[in-house]
């Protein structure tokens, strides 16, 4: 009979995917639709080598001509915007542009759209296939980054097949000539087209990444980065025959690297030897970035800009990435490439469909809104603190926009309202403000609502896909060889929102957080003292997904209600942290379920040769391990619960 039942309910599970899929692209506009259906080509080229050609080089006289060709880039694309074309050309080649400029507090980019807008039925098509568009962005240190293209204020745009690069590649790499343990530094060969900067800031963004001379990212190292900062370098000095030295600001990398049972644990991958590699950042870039605007396309658009990331904020949404890459260029001896996404406050969630992400500084992809603080209630009103990240928000703010106000200590909901109208960061509401004198009031219709991310393969970067709001689906994802891991969290502080309503499905995790008792999928509903599960993430779903390799349990989920996890298979989790760390206390099943009420787990695979994870007293299984839960199903079996005697 269960047999039986499990062949009902993987059908069912599909059909659910597939309707989950239509509702989550509800928002999209025809044209984007049709997109959205189209045929993928296959991934970029992956493969890196020191020895490959170090990327394209001009001379004076070619950059020259590509600047002028530059020059027409905007009138050919205005003149079609404002004649009613469908379609603008912009001839392959090489185009060139300075970098960005301030007009009183104004940003202008190089390639500013703005106030471009068209209905859904009548969109404008800019097609640079074949074009590269190159930025003379300036070596000079972050903070602040560089501008490239910025899309203000436009409705139903849509970008094809450009390329983005910047003229100088704006980060030090290279291979690793000596490891010199001692005085805590290495010495690197500099990649071609690499210059190095004499004059350095210090702070948190002065890391560097240590990989492989495959290109593979040395992704347990990531447990050097995380809370701790370990990876950060002091300067970059001189040594001999063209030679450098990457002098560390702290001994941790240097002595994990001679560590016998890391190496144990990881192998060649948590090791960096001669012949390796390090990228050290420098500079950074807004490459792509849509503010305040509605239905836009980035169609096979492949940016190249070292920490170039791209960016939403704002407005309607329901952009569309399709095809695209974030990386270094395929084919060169370029370590970094572009950065990783953030999506923040639109009222409508981005559709991510067969998009590659390689070689991230920083997050894969933030999903969230922005918090409110009630600072005032009188009557109907509520006054928030000002602050300049909730602008957004309250440009496009309108009657009728659901709030949710929750008490900013304890994390319990206070209720919910409707704006009727507003100035400023003063709120009208169609109810009494007067429960709300506490409180962090979210967004609700300003939260990146039905976004999704489907068919992306994303490997070697740094950290984590973080998700503080939902609706939103990640489906059919490859995920290897990731530092950090999708993290789904409440935050009670400046960004979040409370992520309920998303599923995870389908999805492959190879090498994703293996350092010692971190998950490939974390999850922590709390409050802003720090209590868990209040409020909690309601919704969950996390199926037929196959798990390799994490460093601690494949999923802790902490303060979940509501959910199901299913379907899942499991391999080796947890060894690395019983080898890498043989002494500290290991949380010991495949699945670790805190706090948490009405959660059912079933029909999951756990594949575990070397035996390292342990049956729990309660489940009596090494797949799932309880604490603090409530209702909770093994294989439709009810568990006993393991809440205090005096918990609710």
């Amino acid at each position: 009979m269960k047999h039986i039942v499990t062949l009902m309910i993987a059908p069912l599970l599909v059909l659910l995917a597939v309707l989950d899929a239509a509702v989550a692209n509800e928002h999209l506009s025809p044209h984007q639709r049709v997109i959205l259906e189209s045929k993928s080509p296959p991934p970029a080229d992956a493969s890196f080598s020191f020895d490959a050609p170090a990327g394209p080089q001009f001379t004076d006289a070619e950059k020259e001509a590509q600047r002028e060709r530059g020059k027409g880039v905007m009138p050919m694309v205005m003149k079609a915007f404002e004649s009613g074309a469908a379609e603008v050309r912009i001839p392959p080649g090489d185009y060139r542009f300075s970098q960005e400029r301030k007009v009183g507090a104004k940003t202008v980019y190089p390639l500013h759209f703005e106030g471009m807008q068209r209905d859904s039925e009548h969109p404008l098509v800019i097609d640079a296939t074949g074009a590269t568009f190159w930025f003379d962005l300036d070596d000079v240190q972050m903070p602040p980054g560089h501008r490239c293209v910025g899309f203000f204020s436009c409705r139903n745009i849509v970008l094809r097949g450009a390329i983005i690069d910047r003229g100088t590649r704006g980060c030090i790499e290279g291979r690793i000539t000596r490891i010199d343990r001692k005085g805590n530094r290495f010495e690197i060969q500099p990649s071609p087209g690499i210059v190095v900067p004499t004059s350095y800031k210090g702070g948190d963004e002065q890391r560097l990444f240590p990989f492989k001379r495959d290109g593979r990212f040395c992704v347990p190292l990531y447990d050097l980065q995380a809370g701790v900062r370990k990876l950060r370098y002091k300067d970059i000095t001189p040594s001999a025959n063209g030679l450098y030295w990457i002098n560390m600001e702290a001994p941790d990398l240097m002595e994990r690297i001679h560590d016998a049972n890391w190496e144990r644990a990881y192998g060649e991958l948590g090791m960096v030897r001669v012949g390796d590699g390090l990228s050290c950042l420098y500079t950074s870039a807004g490459a792509i970035v849509l503010e305040d605007s509605a239905n836009l396309t980035l169609h096979g658009v492949s940016v190249y800009v070292a920490k170039g990331g791209p960016s939403e904020s704002g407005g309607h949404g329901a952009h569309l990435w399709k095809d695209c890459y974030f990386g270094p260029r395929p084919g060169t001896s370029q370590w970094k490439g572009a950065d990783g996404f953030l999506c923040r406050s639109t009222r409508h969630g981005t559709t991510m469909d067969n998009v590659s992400i390689r070689h991230t500084a920083d997050d894969l992809q933030n999903f969230h809104g922005i918090w409110g603080k009630v600072k005032a209630v009188s009557g109907n009103q509520v006054t928030l603190e000002t602050n300049a990240a909730l602008r957004p928000t309250l440009t496009n703010a309108r009657a009728g926009d659901r709030l949710r106000f929750i008490h900013r200590k304890t994390g319990a909901v206070l209720g919910e309202a409707k704006l009727t109208a507003h100035q400023d960061f003063q709120l009208t509401l169609d109810r009494d403000a007067a429960p709300f004198a506490a409180a962090q009031a979210e967004w609700l219709d300003h939260e990146c609502a039905g976004w999704v991310v489907q068919n992306c393969r994303w490997e070697d970067n740094f950290q984590r896909l973080l998700i503080m709001s939902g609706p939103g689906t990640v489906r059919g994802c490859t995920f290897i060889r990731m530092g950090s891991n999708i993290s789904l969290n409440t935050g009670m502080g400046l960004v979040g929102g409370i992520p309920n309503d998303i599923t995870i499905a389908d999805n492959t995790f190879v090498d994703v957080s293996p350092r010692p008792h971190h998950p490939a999928i974390d999850v922590r509903a709390h409050n802003a003292q720090g209590q868990d599960g209040i409020p909690p993430i309601e919704r969950l779903i996390i199926t037929g997904n196959t798990f390799t390799r994490s460093g601690g349990p494949a999923m802790n989920l902490i303060g979940i209600k509501d959910s199901r996890i299913e379907y899942n298979r499991i391999n080796s989790p947890i060894r690395a942290t019983a080898i890498a760390r043989p002494t500290d206390e290991i949380a010991g099943q495949a699945i670790m379920l805190s706090h948490s009420t009405a959660v059912e787990v079933s029909d999951n695979t756990l594949m575990d040769v070397e035996k390292h994870a342990q049956s729990d007293a309660v489940s009596s299984s090494p797949l799932l391990g309880l604490k603090a839960t409530k209702d909770i199903t093994l294989d439709q079996k009810r568990l006993s619960n393991t809440l205090k005697p005096n918990a609710k």
